[in-house]
C-alpha cells in the first residue's frame, strides 16, 4: 500500500468574496464556509474566527481540531466514513494543507474546557499555536442532547474540513511525503509494532474508526497509511490537556517516527488499534488480543500510547504484562498526574513489566496565562468568569498539553 502526502504550505488566512487558495494564501469565503458546514440549518447560531499564530488570542472549549485535506487518488474522501464516501484510506494521494487547522469549539456538558493560547507562556504548549486557526463556534437549538450535540458538531468540522480542503485540488505541492511500509527490508532487522489504544468508554469519550465506535470494536489491525491518511477521527471530550484530537491522528508522530526508522534501524510491523474500556475484563480482553495480534505479526518490540488517565493507565500496564508473558519488548508514552509540584505519585496504575516507561508531562503542573485581546470559543470557564483575563491554571485545562502522542516543542531536562 502506497500513500503520497502532497503538502502545501498555508503562511495565512484572512476572509474575502470567495474561498481559494494562492500563493501560500487562504482567502475564505465566510457566508460560504457556513453554509457547507451546516446546510441543513441545524445551528441556530454559527460564528467563524480567525485565530494566528503570536496573536493576543486565547481559544477556549476546544472540541476538535481537523486539518483540511482533499483526495486525489485512491478515493474519494479524506476522512472515508466521517465524511463523504466510505473506502479503504492509506492509499493514492492526498493534498495536505500546512499551516492551517480548524477547530470546533462549544459549550456542553462534558466538553473539559481546551485552551489555546496564541502568545505569551502558554503557546508553548500546544502545537496549536503555531497554525493558523478558523475556530468554528456552533451554537444548537436549546433542547438538543449531548449525543445528537456531539453528531452535529462532528459533522459540521469534517464539513468545513473538506470545504477549505478542495482550495488545494488543483494547487502544486512544495512537497511530496511517500510512504510505502510493504517494500522489502533487511530480514535482520527488529520488528517492532504499534498498539494505539484509543478512548472508547462511552459517550462523548469515544473515537470512531471508519465511522464506527471504536468501543464496539475488538483491538484490530490497520496499515500505518490507513492511520495518516484519515481512518480515525476524535469524538472525546475527556481532561482537555490528554486529547487526541483527529488532526493528530492523521498525523501521529509515533507512526511517522516508526516509518522514518523502517528499513534502517527497524521492520515497522503494523498498527494495532485497541479500546480503552470501562471494566477490568474489557481491559484484559483488549490487551490480551492487541498483544496477540502483534505477536501474529512477528513483532519483538512494541510501542504503547493511550488517550487519557486515571483508570487507562491500567490498558497499557495490561498489556505491559501481556507483552512480557509473550517475550515482547514494551515501551510506552504516558502522562502524568502529579500534584502542582510534581512530587506526587503520578500513575493511578503501575505494574512491574512496565520498565521503559516517557513521561509526556505532568497534567497538573501550574502555569500563569497573560490577558488576551481576542477571546473565541466562549466567555467563561470553571471559577473563570472572563476567560479573557489573567489567571493561572493547571496544564490539564491546556489542550493537547500532554498528550500521549508525543507531539511537543518543549522536552524535560535536568535542573
Amino acid at each position: 500500500m502506497r500513500l503520497e502526502l502532497a503538502h502545501i504550505k498555508v503562511e495565512d488566512v484572512v476572509f474575502g468574496a470567495e474561498t481559494a487558495l494562492k500563493d501560500h494564501i487562504l482567502t475564505i469565503d465566510r457566508e460560504a464556509l457556513l453554509a457547507a458546514m451546516d446546510p441543513e440549518g441545524f445551528f441556530v447560531e454559527k460564528r467563524v474566527t480567525l485565530v494566528k499564530p503570536g496573536q493576543s488570542a486565547r481559544i477556549i472549549r476546544i472540541m476538535d481540531a481537523m486539518q483540511p485535506r482533499c483526495k486525489i487518488s485512491g478515493g474519494t474522501s479524506p476522512y472515508p466514513g466521517t465524511i463523504g464516501d466510505m473506502h479503504m484510506a492509506g492509499q493514492g494521494r492526498t493534498h495536505v494543507l500546512d499551516g492551517v487547522c480548524v477547530m470546533q469549539t462549544g459549550t456542553r456538558q462534558g466538553i473539559q474546557e481546551g485552551i489555546v493560547d496564541m502568545s505569551g507562556p502558554g503557546a508553548a504548549y500546544s502545537l496549536f499555536s503555531r497554525q493558523c486557526n478558523v475556530v468554528l463556534e456552533c451554537l444548537p437549538p436549546p433542547d438538543v442532547s449531548n449525543a445528537v450535540f456531539d453528531e452535529a458538531t462532528r459533522r459540521s468540522l469534517a464539513r468545513a474540513a473538506l470545504y477549505l480542503g478542495e482550495t488545494a485540488r488543483e494547487v502544486a505541492p512544495e512537497s511530496v511525503s511517500i510512504f510505502d511500509a510493504d517494500r522489502p527490508v533487511d530480514p535482520s532487522l527488529p520488528k517492532v509494532a504499534y498498539i494505539y489504544y484509543l478512548q472508547s468508554q462511552g459517550p462523548l469519550r469515544n473515537t470512531y474508526v471508519y465511522g464506527l465506535e471504536a468501543r464496539s470494536l475488538l483491538p484490530t489491525l490497520l496499515h500505518p497509511n490507513e492511520v495518516l491518511d484519515g481512518a480515525i477521527v476524535s469524538g472525546n471530550y475527556i481532561i482537555a490537556c490528554q486529547k487526541n484530537p483527529s488532526f493528530l491522528h492523521a498525523n501521529n508522530p509515533v507512526v511517522r517516527e516508526l516509518y522514518a526508522r523502517h528499513g534502517i534501524s527497524c521492520n515497522f510491523a503494523g498498527v494495532i488499534v485497541a479500546n480503552e474500556n470501562s471494566t477490568l475484563a474489557d481491559k484484559k480482553r483488549s490487551a490480551d488480543f492487541a498483544v496477540k495480534l502483534a505477536q501474529q505479526l512477528g513483532a519483538q518490540g512494541v510501542v504503547l500510547t493511550q488517550e487519557g488517565g486515571g483508570h487507562a493507565d491500567t490498558d497499557l500496564m495490561l498489556a505491559a504484562k501481556a507483552c512480557k508473558e509473550r517475550g515482547i519488548t514494551n515501551v510506552m508514552l504516558i502522562n502524568e498526574l502529579a500534584g502542582a509540584n510534581g512530587d506526587q505519585p503520578s500513575l493511578v496504575d503501575t505494574a512491574p513489566e512496565a520498565v521503559a516507561v516517557v513521561s509526556t508531562g505532568n497534567n497538573d503542573q501550574v502555569i500563569s496565562l497573560p490577558a488576551v485581546e481576542l477571546l473565541c470559543g466562549g466567555t467563561g470557564l470553571t471559577n473563570v468568569s472572563d476567560a479573557s483575563a489573567a489567571f493561572s491554571t493547571a496544564l490539564g485545562r491546556m489542550y493537547t498539553a500532554t498528550c500521549q502522542l508525543g507531539a511537543y516543542a518543549l522536552r524535560a531536562g535536568e535542573r
